[in-house]
């Protein structure tokens, strides 16, 4: 059962309405986005689905532009009175959802039409398979279109766990707009952690790779919104992404069975890159202009990894975040062009 008060129902409620597939949009304030993925939605190729928003309490114009969409009936509002963190609301997108398999699609992205088609086949045609995953669009503010991340150049079926490995070693490969997962790995592995803020996702796509086989889908099938609104953008200017990673990390490899030394063996990697992904967001966040959070990040890099302080590059690094990441720059190119 879905937490906490609902204030506004729209669309199909009974109990018996079910839908294969179950495409949830949480969201908070995003009434700039929010048609435009409602949209993106109800528009798939395929008909044996449902489109759930559910709202976090939102104070803006969200319940008056999502009453354009009740008489669709594929789609559903759910309006919570009480506001929670991000990965709570996703936890009651998995409440509210009720299909076999469930897609959680962000307010500022969107899916192209045959991506719930695409995901499903895959999934009704390898029944050990748990999460379904595709190459996805970046995309500014107003969707002009800005590089393609893709993981693979082919579709495939990963049974060697290599999706698994990639998750633990070399980041959040995962993009979250165009993922499908079977509900009963949800059931099997449990909810979204709220114990963190950065890379509540990405714990669930390892939690879920550990459970099932993944699948992958070569075309471009969904578009994910990068501008400075967005939550990844809001978290590395608190600079707390790398205590999340450390405690993701260490919460993973506590899951793994003892018996799997293979993966085990992998550790210390995966720590040395939570390290160098943290030094990263730190020169990223200098070069934005935010030298507090440049410098929390760095002090958290070489807690991570102690060894870094012998980096002639971590001091160079610090000072930029007092006198400028131009200096650094500079430096740095001095260096390539003579070095």
């Amino acid at each position: 059962m879905a937490s906490n008060t609902t204030s506004d129902i729209y669309g199909t409620d009974l109990p018996e309405a079910r839908a294969k597939v179950s495409i949830c949009i949480p969201t908070y304030n995003s009434a700039r986005f929010l048609c435009a993925a409602v949209e993106s939605a109800l528009a798939q190729d395929y008909d044996d689905f449902e489109v759930v928003v559910c709202d976090n309490a939102s104070t803006d114009e969200t319940p008056e532009l999502m009453r354009n969409y009740a008489g669709d009936p594929h789609f559903r509002l759910v309006r919570y009175e009480t506001l929670v963190g991000q990965a709570a609301n996703w936890n009651r997108c998995l409440d509210l959802a009720r299909g076999d398999y469930v897609v959680l699609l962000h307010a500022d992205d969107l899916l192209k039409p045959a991506f719930i088609r695409r995901a499903s086949l895959v999934l009704d045609a390898h029944t050990d398979v748990g999460l379904v995953h595709c190459t996805v669009q970046h995309a500014d503010t107003d969707l002009a279109p800005l590089h393609v991340q893709r993981l693979y150049d082919e579709d495939r079926v990963d049974r060697e766990e290599d999706l698994l490995r990639r998750l633990l070693l070399d980041g959040c490969v995962v993009n979250p707009c165009g993922v499908m997962l079977r509900r009963g790995v949800y059931d099997e592995v449990g909810r979204f952690t709220e114990h963190i803020v950065w890379g509540v996702d990405w714990h669930m796509w390892i939690r879920a790779a550990l459970c099932a086989p993944a699948a992958y889908i070569s075309e471009v099938l969904g578009i994910y919104r990068q501008h400075a609104q967005s939550g990844t953008t809001g978290v590395m200017a608190t600079a707390r992404n790398g205590s999340d990673e450390m405690w993701m990390m260490n919460d993973v490899f506590r899951l793994i069975p003892a018996g799997r030394t293979d993966l085990h063996a992998l550790r210390s990697r995966a720590i040395g890159q939570v390290a160098h992904r943290t030094w990263c967001f730190a020169e990223e966040m200098c070069r934005l202009g935010f030298p507090k959070a440049a410098r929390a990040g760095i002090r958290r890099a070489v807690g991570i990894r102690p060894s870094m302080i012998a980096d002639p590059k971590v001091w160079g690094l610090w000072a930029a975040t007092w006198v400028g990441y131009g200096a650094f720059e500079a430096v740095h190119a001095w260096k390539r062009r003579w070095m």
